[in-house]
């Protein structure tokens, strides 16, 4: 006897749930399904009412579907309709596994779409999911699909897809909403006017994007450093490399300008590298683009900056651009306008840029700080031959030296942009954030690179220096496990010197009252400093108790710094699943760091706000912030352990690699927000508390 598989209708639901992470990823799903479909514009569309997210519409102009689309292939999970071929760009597909459709299932309950291509009627689908929990067998779950006479979407010829999605299944938080927008924004191509062009216009009704950057701003605002250049035969004809500091970086007076005019004339005759036949060496040869076979090259770059201290000088939103930049970084190469894959992509460095900035050597840009657009002539560079597969050039003599020219000029672009950057690097950063040991190590790695001649011994001294490598970074995560009360420690013991100081002086003065007063507050000091290294387990705990603790523990460094601190701890009963002494040794540590900082800079009128809130989705939280003067380093590398901002590294940059960690432990999150991430309370924007700001999310459910 046989027999076969059968599926339930639920499985269509576990695709959409389980496949696809969380609703962020859903989204950029279906934005990538309009670049597929060869669209140039789509519009994402978050209509809010009443401070709460109602629908999510997703609109493009691409190349639509007929009604025997919908059957055939929209309504079959798995199949893959997107040939690269056959797409109106000739795009390379986002999408490959014929899912990414399911993820509407993920966003919500209720789905319309409204789809027509340029030579068939407008097609409307009604999805309800919620037939899914009635629905015996697959063939009880039901869509309404509509072919109609008279578009109301797209006429006169026009093409495109909407959905519509509404009955959202989730609660979206502010942050939530803007990360999204990031992660679209990121879809856009850098360089308008290509064939493979994609804009992607994300709208709402509300003001929740305040403070994000256009996709225009991103690229007007963000890049430092611009070049472009023409090629033709064996010589550089025109050359254009400008400097433009934005209008915050004041200390330095003006930008440059260097054009082929100004360059050496021997810059101008293009050069490569390539290997000598039995050595181990490389020699330099001429470079004629027509010997070749490549024709003229037209080569545009944009350089970024994001070492931080400069980068805090930026004219747009910082995390957008990095975002935006993670996703686009690189440079692209186009025929006749029609983009070649896979060059420019994340895992494609085909010019060996971050090789080069791995070894130190050519420069220190990386694929993640630049934008780049090659040109090319189809009927001038028959020599570059592209795969069966599209993914590319076939790698031979032609491809090696277009590869050669190209990083040719990208090495002199490098060159002038490090000039520049030298003088912005001399002016405005007062120290650096290295870790001691590795920066050390990472220098000798360098030099024996450099230094040893000899294959077999440099190779032999390397293997020890990487062993090192590894074996000081396993001991060090073992004894930062232990180091967290070890930093605590420090604070209660300066805490308490100054207190019994204090009551020595009040004892020999027989201030009877005041020595009451100075014993009660050492004993508060001790018994928060006992909070703080009693080992607990998780519970579900009050938050206000969490800060009460700190805040208390804190109060005579307060006092003594003279910062006001805001809370609403005294009227919020939020709870949360958190360990006690943990959560109290995360809190402490935030507030040490804005004590430092709002007494470093000087501050006037230092203030400091605690703010419990459960506005972040699925946790409850505590954000702390300052009226300081923010973070001098990235975010990303604060967390790490030994790296600090702080002038000639005072402390051991430690504790928010700790807190971090400790975040994770619980099941929690340390998050950087930016002030519009978050609806601030009225007094932390009445007062500008808004430089810094760290949440501490605390699982709202028990979690394993």
């Amino acid at each position: 006897m046989q027999e076969t598989f059968s599926i339930t209708p639920r499985i269509i639901a576990h695709f959409g749930e389980d496949l696809i992470k969380n609703d962020s990823i859903a989204i950029l799903e279906l934005v990538k399904n309009s670049y597929d479909a060869g669209a140039s514009h789509c519009i994402v569309d978050f209509h809010v009412e009443n401070a709460k997210l109602e629908s999510i519409s997703i609109c493009d102009d691409g190349c639509g579907m007929d009604i025997d689309t919908i059957k055939k292939v929209w309504l079959v999970i798995g199949t893959d309709n997107k040939k690269p071929s056959e797409s109106k760009f000739g795009r390379y597909p986002l999408g490959e596994k014929g899912i990414g459709r399911l993820g509407v299932h993920k966003l919500g309950k209720n789905i319309l779409m409204y789809t027509k291509t340029d030579k068939s009627n407008e097609v409307h689908v009604h999805i309800d999911w919620e037939k899914l929990n009635y629905a015996q067998h697959i063939n009880d779950f039901t869509i309404d699909i509509t072919e109609v006479d008279t578009s109301e979407y797209y006429k006169n010829g026009e093409s495109g897809t909407t959905i519509i999605i509404r009955n959202l299944k989730s609660g979206w938080d502010r942050r939530q909403i803007r990360e999204v927008y990031r992660n679209i924004m990121s879809l856009n191509s850098p360089f308008g006017g290509k064939s493979d062009s994609f804009n992607v216009e994300i709208r709402s009704n509300s003001n929740i994007f305040d403070g994000l950057p256009k996709f225009e701003d991103i690229i007007s605002n963000g890049g430092l450093y611009f070049g472009r250049c023409e090629m033709s035969g064996n010589e550089i004809k025109t050359f254009k490399y400008e400097f433009k500091p934005w209008q915050s970086l004041n200390k330095i007076e003006r930008g440059r300008t260097v054009t082929e005019a100004t360059l050496q004339s021997e810059d101008l005759l293009l050069k490569g590298l390539h290997d000598v036949e039995g050595k181990k060496r490389k020699q330099s040869y001429d470079i004629d683009l027509n010997d070749f076979g490549i024709g003229d090259v037209v080569f545009d770059l944009i350089i970024f900056e994001t070492d931080t201290v400069i980068f805090n000088y930026i004219n747009t939103e910082k995390t957008s651009l990095k975002t935006y930049l993670s996703e686009n970084g690189g440079i692209r190469v186009y025929r006749d306008n029609v983009r070649v894959y896979d060059y420019g992509e994340p895992d494609n460095d085909w010019l060996g840029i971050d090789l080069k900035r791995v070894h130190r050597v050519g420069g220190n840009v990386s694929n993640n700080i630049i934008l780049g657009s090659v040109r090319l002539k189809r009927e001038q560079s028959l020599g570059l031959k592209e795969k069966t597969n599209r993914e590319g050039f076939i790698e031979n003599e032609s491809y090696h030296a277009f590869v050669d020219a190209i990083n040719y000029v990208l090495s002199i672009f490098v060159r002038l942009r490090n000039e520049d950057k030298e003088k912005l690097t001399n002016l405005y950063k007062k120290h650096k954030a290295i870790e001691p040991v590795l920066s050390d190590l990472n220098d000798a790695i360098e030099l024996v690179n450099k230094k040893v001649k000899d294959e077999t011994d440099r190779n032999h001294i390397l293997k020890y220096l990487y062993r090192i490598d590894k074996q000081y970074a396993e001991v060090k995560d073992v004894l930062i496990k232990s180091a967290n009360a070890g930093l605590n420690l420090g604070v209660v013991i300066h805490e308490m010197e100054k207190q019994v100081a204090a009551l020595v002086g009040c004892i020999e003065r027989n201030e009877q009252e005041r020595i009451l007063d100075i014993s009660k507050r050492l004993e508060k000091i001790v018994r928060g400093y006992t909070a703080m290294i009693r080992r607990t387990s998780i519970g579900q705990m009050s938050l206000s108790n969490i800060v009460k603790t700190a805040v208390e523990n804190y109060e005579f460094r307060f006092s003594d710094h003279v910062i006001n601190v805001y809370s609403n701890y005294e009227k919020n009963g939020l709870l949360a699943w958190l360990a006690e002494s943990e959560s109290v040794s995360v809190l402490t540590n935030l507030l040490d760091n804005s004590i430092f900082w709002l007494g470093y800079t000087r501050q006037e009128d230092r203030k400091i706000s605690i703010f419990i809130t459960d506005q972040i989705s699925g946790y409850n939280s505590i954000i702390v912030s300052d009226n300081g003067p923010g973070f001098n380093i990235s975010t990303d590398v604060a967390v790490q352990p030994f790296i600090t901002g702080k002038p000639n590294n005072i402390g051991m940059g430690l504790g928010l690699h700790i807190a971090n960690e400790m975040m994770h432990a619980m099941n929690g999150q340390l998050l950087f927000l930016d002030e519009n991430d978050i609806e601030l309370p009225r007094y932390a924007k009445d007062n500008r508390i808004n430089k810094a700001i760290i949440a501490l999310c605390f699982p709202k459910e028990k979690r394993k």
